[in-house]
């Protein structure tokens, strides 16, 4: 006895349909990471704009009126209000991350300047960066925020290497030290120290312990 099987066959057209009616999506991992948010709105932008001045183009210009001390248009103005002190001030550290809530308001800048950028968190307390030389954030040496030590600076300091202040060793100036240099304060070749008198602080105390009897007697013998 024969026994046949027989395959069963599918309709591809359903399929096809299928797939042609469904949009095709582009799954790669640039639109799972970053997808486009920029058709994105809310109910509360309004208000952000309005109150924190969040969206607006940072390259708008500085009302002029606001610059002067008052713009009477406030929040509704569409120009940058900054504050005088703006220039002073270090680069916002939550705007560098784009979490600064202030927007114009900030007292800190808000632009790429290498030159104010704030200090490196990781490397003051250890000493070293992981980022770097690519951290943008500064690198200050942990010996530059010691104050100098005013003793050592006028030529003597008694507590020497126990000092818990900075003793920083200039180069005297060679004319300086024959008695006069022509270039006073504009001379580059060393230090111009200045001797103001022995203060409090940099006199070393004696011991006023008595000298023993036997002691004395034997130095009064050696001098005679």
């Amino acid at each position: 006895m024969t026994t046949t099987f027989f395959a069963p066959s599918f309709n591809t057209g359903f399929a096809d349909a299928a797939a042609a009616a469904k949009p095709q999506q582009n799954l790669n991992s640039d639109n799972i990471f970053h997808p486009d948010t920029s058709n994105l709105s809310f109910s509360f932008d309004p208000y952000l704009r309005k109150e924190h001045r969040f969206g607006l183009d940072p390259n708008r210009p500085i009302c002029r009126y606001y610059a002067h001390g008052n713009c009477p248009r406030g929040k509704e103005c569409p120009d940058k209000h900054i504050l005088p002190s703006y220039s002073n001030k270090i680069v916002c550290k939550h705007w560098l991350r784009g979490l600064c809530k202030k927007g114009d308001s900030c007292e800190f800048l808000h632009e790429y300047n290498l030159r104010k950028m704030p200090e490196c968190l990781f490397f003051s307390r250890n000493g070293y960066c992981t980022q770097s030389p690519d951290c943008l954030y500064l690198h200050i040496d942990p010996l530059s925020k010691i104050a100098p030590c005013p003793n050592y600076e006028k030529g003597f300091c008694k507590l020497g290497p126990e000092c818990p202040k900075r003793h920083i060793r200039k180069t005297i100036c060679p004319r300086y030290l024959t008695g006069f240099c022509p270039l006073g304060p504009r001379c580059d070749a060393g230090a111009h120290p200045k001797f103001v008198g022995i203060t409090d602080s940099m006199r070393i105390t004696m011991d006023k312990k008595p000298i023993p009897e036997h002691i004395r007697e034997n130095l009064e013998k050696l001098a005679d």
